[in-house]
Order: C-alpha cells, then structure tokens, then sequence
C-alpha cells in the first residue's frame, strides 16, 4: 500500500517545473552559446588550435574537463540501474576503469605527450609503416571517429531523453533537438577551447547539484540506517545488493565476474578523448597531475549516484511501465527537489549532456580530418578550407547520433545495454593498445586483426541463438562478463599468430619511434644504446608505482563507499591504504619530475616541430 502511495505522489508531481527552474536551464544556454561566439575566431585559425586548443591548457582545466567529460548523462542513469539489477558489486565495472588511468599516469600520459600528435590514430604511422600502416590510420579513424562516437553521442542523447521524460512535461525529442542544436553550435564554433571552458562550469554545477541531491533524498527518506536495514530486508534485494565485493570463500560466479573487470575489462592506453586532452596540456608534468586527479575523481564520484540508487530502492523497489530501472534516478529527483534546485540538476544534466556532446563532435571531427580527408583525401588545403569540411562533419555526425538515439528508443534498449554493445565492439583490442608500446613484434596487422575481430563479434553478437551453448549457458542467456572473457580469448591470441605470420617493422622505423617517445620495455631487437636512454617509462619501479596507485584511489573510494555502508572499521582500514599509496605516488611524481628536467621532457617544442 505504501508502494501505491509514494508511486502515485510521485507520478503525480511529474513535470511540474517553476519559473527560477527555466531561468537556470535558459541562463546555461545562452552561456553555452556565447562560448562558442567568443572563441570561434581563436579556434578557427588552425587545426591544432580547433582540435587541441593550441596545446596551452594549465592542468587543472584539462583535469576538470577530463571529468566532466565523463560525467555524460547516462552515467549515473546507468549506475542506478546496475545498483538496483546486480547491487554494489557491479559497480566494479564502472570502478576498474580507473585501473586504466592509473597505469595511464605512470605509463602513458607522458607517452602520448611526447609523440605530439592530435589523434590517437596518428600514432599508427608513427609506430608502424607502409600501406598496412595507412590503411590501420584510416580503419582506426573510422572505427573511433563515427562507430564509438556514434554510439557514445545517441546514447547520452537517449539518456537525456529519458530523464525528460520523468521530470518535465517538456516534448522529450523537442527539448533534446535544442540542447543537441545548443552544443552543436558552439561546439563547431568554438573548438576545443569552447569544449574545455563550459566543461569547466558544467564540472562545478553538476558536482554540486548531484550531492545535493544525494544528501536530501537519504536525509527525506530517513536517513542511511533506513536505508540500508530497509534493503537488506526487501524482497528481491537483500544483503548481497549491499555488498562490494562476493563471498571470496567460494569461487562462485560473482567472483569469477570481478577477476574479468580486473584482469580482462580494464585494458586501455587511454582513451582517445583522454589522449587528446593530455596533448592540450602545456608539458608532461601538467598532462600528469592532470591524470591523477581525474583518476582519484573518477573512483570516488559514483558513491554520488549510489546513494541515489539505493534511496529509489526504497521508495520504488519494483518500477512497472511506462518506467524502469533507467528511470529510477530521475524519479528521485520528481521526489525530493523543489523549485530551483530542480532546475539546477536539470541543468547539471543538460550541461553533462552537452558537454560530452561536444567532446565526441570535436574528437570524432579530428579524427574525420585529420586521419581521413586531410591525409587520404586532400592533402594540401588551405586552413580555411579544413575549417568548413570539419564543421560540416560535425553537423553530420549530430544528426547520425540523433538518428541512432532514435532506434535505440524505437527498440526499447536500457542504457546499460548501449554500454555492454560498446565494451563488446572493443574485445581485445585494449590488450593489444598495451602491448603495441612495449613489444617491438607487435605490427599493424596485428591491430587491424584485433580491431577487425572486435567490430564482427560485436554487431553479430546479438544474432548469435540459444542453440550456441557455451560454458553451460545457451549464448544470449551468456552473464555479460563471461562473454567479454570468451571473445577476448579469440580475439587477442588469433591477433598474436596473425603478429607472427606477418613482417616485423623494420628497425629503423621502431628506432625512430623509441628515440621520439622512449617507452621501455621488450625492444631487444634495438641496440642498447638507443633502449638506454633517459626518461623511460617503463621500469622495474614501474609495478610499485603502480600499486602505490591503486592503493590511493581505491583506499579513498572504497573508504566512502564504507562510511555509506556505516563500516566505519573497513572504511579506516582503507584510509590507512589510501595514505600509504599517496607517499608513494608522491615519492614516484618528485623522482620523475628529476628525471624528465634532466632529459629535457618538459619541452617538446622541437619534437612537435619536427613532426
């Protein structure tokens, strides 16, 4: 009956919005828009400025527009619906992303720096050579610049539409063509400069409004003893939706699924976004400190929507048409928010929206350009004339991303399952992004493999019938983690015999491309002269680095997620965890702050002007 109830009330106080609410919405529009207006001449004066905001941001603006990036409007959509469908262990999934920007910072943000490119798919010619070489740019390009942006850009626009949907009685598909039409504008206007600047606005709004709502919705509700004793206690839910991490007594399936995020999901150089955001950075050192505060953000900011997550648990333990679980976190919000403070969230979402909006226009267009038209197509334009082709592409791409949002609505898809399509497209090809900067006998074949392998098991994924039985499970009944752990070992050892059947780059192109970047690791084939030089990135200290890594950004993560549980015990246990990582992350930063002054590492301008 007390179900009904609060149902009813909610349902009932949807889409009611005040005035203070469409001044704020309206006020970050016009705010967005001006940004585009003021920064389109600075932006349009050459690709590198339109693409990498000239390579002059201090750390601290790159680090913030690295999270809001991030942020997106599906993400906390999406963690919602796992909270309440699989509980807090699966939150891993979310969480062991940041294994990637730990290894990131100790590995590879000073990598990508030093190669002094403007697309990840550049790095393909300047590692390998030749045609195979060409063709694994152009494939690359295509792959990230419309596949995964693609994906990425109908999916936050099918998010945005969904929490429309619940908090207003604003037409979703009108509201979401203004805000698209709002961050397509300054987004082909303003470049990367206009990306980074509203990303550093929308950072502090959606921070600040998102823990606002966390804290009224446990405090309304009746505080977190309510809510947890109330979980433990609901049918369907229970003790195991509260529990981070599976019983490690037995080796049963939630445990086989956390060592897959762990030893399998992970596996990333570093995202293209990310890449180009380290570029935009004036020197390595800010391209680092940039990283490890987007890294420590990024473990600890899901206990925002998690507290969410768990007070819609008990206000709506069983959500029935037109709503599900995607809608949860929204519902929330109709419960708790009154005017003005609504309006805030809202916007917080509308601007996490666009921000990733134009983040995947401006990287999607760099690769389109700069990968595609400038390199196969017309090789010897004028900069104005790149500036027309990349903003027309940029218009292009707005309007496949709606179109796909619009199939995806059309088929009734959960966010989550746009999320777990991506990670299938990508199988194996992560491992490889690893090894291709410390082994030398990785060649482009080897990628154009693991890529190609991705994208076909990937789209015929969902084709594949119960008749297929693998590991027990008939293949569309297959845990999603199990099938990542399938493909990837197709895919990665048929990509290694593939390495093997093919020529090695010669030892003259892999010299090149270890004196510009001096990587480290298995180049045995080079002399030792060259695989001694200073400033390498890899190490036998490289491994303790790393862990003192993990330690500072899951001891602090887990230290919250503890305090939410009330284990005040395992929350100190991992503070403790979180300070010894944090001496030996600063141990490690001031050591390689000595190491790359001494190798000159802080200025590139030769390498860049050499390129």
């Amino acid at each position: 009956m007390m179900l009904n109830v609060l149902v009813a009330h909610t349902y009932s106080t949807m889409g009611r919005l005040g005035f203070l609410d469409y001044v704020i919405i309206a006020a970050y529009m016009l705010f967005a828009v001006g940004t585009g207006i003021f920064f389109s001449k600075r932006a349009s004066q050459s690709s590198e400025n339109y693409f990498l905001g000239g390579r002059s941001f201090p750390w601290w603006m790159i680090a913030v527009s690295m999270v809001a990036t991030s942020f997106a409007s599906d993400t906390p959509l999406v963690v919602t619906e796992i909270t309440r469908t699989d509980g807090l262990q699966r939150i891993w999934w979310v969480f062991v992303a940041v294994l990637a920007l730990i290894v990131g910072i100790f590995l590879f943000s000073r990598l990508w720096r030093r190669a002094a490119i403007i697309t990840d798919a550049q790095f393909y010619e300047l590692r390998y050579e030749g045609k195979s070489a060409a063709f694994l740019r152009g494939f690359r390009a295509f792959f990230a610049g419309i596949i995964q942006n693609l994906l990425v850009i109908s999916g936050v626009i099918f998010a945005m539409s969904s929490i429309i949907t619940t908090v207003t009685d604003i037409p979703k598909w009108w509201a979401i063509g203004i805000c698209s039409l709002v961050a397509l504008v300054y987004a082909t206007f303003s470049g990367f400069y206009g990306v980074v600047v509203t990303d550093f606005v929308q950072f502090f709004i959606a921070t600040f409004s998102m823990i606002a709502l966390a804290v009224i919705a446990v405090v309304k509700v009746g505080g977190l003893g309510h809510v947890l004793d109330t979980i433990a206690a609901t049918e369907g839910y229970g003790p195991r939706t509260l529990s981070i991490f599976p019983d490690f007594k037995s080796f049963d399936l939630d445990l086989v699924k956390l060592l897959i995020y762990f030893f399998i999901l992970w596996w990333i150089d570093a995202s293209g976004y990310n890449m180009q955001r380290m570029s935009a950075c004036k020197d390595e050192r800010d391209a680092v400190r940039a990283t490890i505060f987007y890294a420590i953000f990024q473990c600890c900011r899901p206990w925002i929507w998690v507290l969410v997550a768990l007070v819609s648990i008990v206000l709506f333990p069983i959500l029935t048409e037109p709503y599900n679980d995607t809608h949860a976190y929204p519902l929330v919000m109709n419960e708790y928010l009154g005017y003005g403070l609504k309006g805030l969230l809202i916007t917080a979402f509308l601007a996490a929206f666009m921000s990733t909006i134009d983040t995947h226009l401006n990287w999607g267009a760099s690769y389109m350009i700069t990968d595609v038209y400038q390199r196969f197509i017309k090789k010897d334009a004028t900069q104005r004339h790149y500036m027309i082709v990349t903003k027309i592409v940029v218009v292009l791409m707005m309007a496949a991303g709606f179109g796909l949002a619009l199939y995806i609505a059309w088929r009734k898809l959960t966010i989550s399952a746009v999320w777990e399509f991506f990670a299938f497209i990508m199988v194996g090809g992560g491992m490889i992004s690893v090894a291709r900067w410390f082994w030398w006998r990785i060649n482009a074949y080897t990628e154009i493999t693991a890529l190609s392998l991705g994208l076909v098991l990937g789209l015929t994924n969902p084709f594949i019938p119960e008749s297929v039985v693998v590991f027990g499970y008939p293949w569309p009944e297959m845990p999603f983690e199990i099938k990542i752990a399938f493909l990837t070992g197709i895919v990665v050892p048929i990509s290694i015999i593939v390495t093997f059947l093919t020529p090695a780059v010669s030892k003259e192109k892999l010299e090149e491309f270890y004196r510009k970047v001096r990587p480290g690791g298995f180049w045995g084939v080079l002399s030792s002269d060259i695989r001694e030089l200073p400033g390498k990135a890899l190490s036998l200290s490289t491994i303790i680095d790393v862990i003192g890594g993990i330690m500072l950004c899951y001891g602090i993560s887990l230290a919250i997620g503890y305090s939410i549980l009330l284990r005040f015990d395992k929350a100190g246990i991992c503070c403790l965890s979180a300070v010894i990582g944090g001496f030996i992350v600063v141990r490690w930063y001031k050591k390689e702050v000595k190491v790359l002054e001494h190798s000159g590492g802080f200025s590139n301008d030769s390498e860049i002007s050499a390129m």
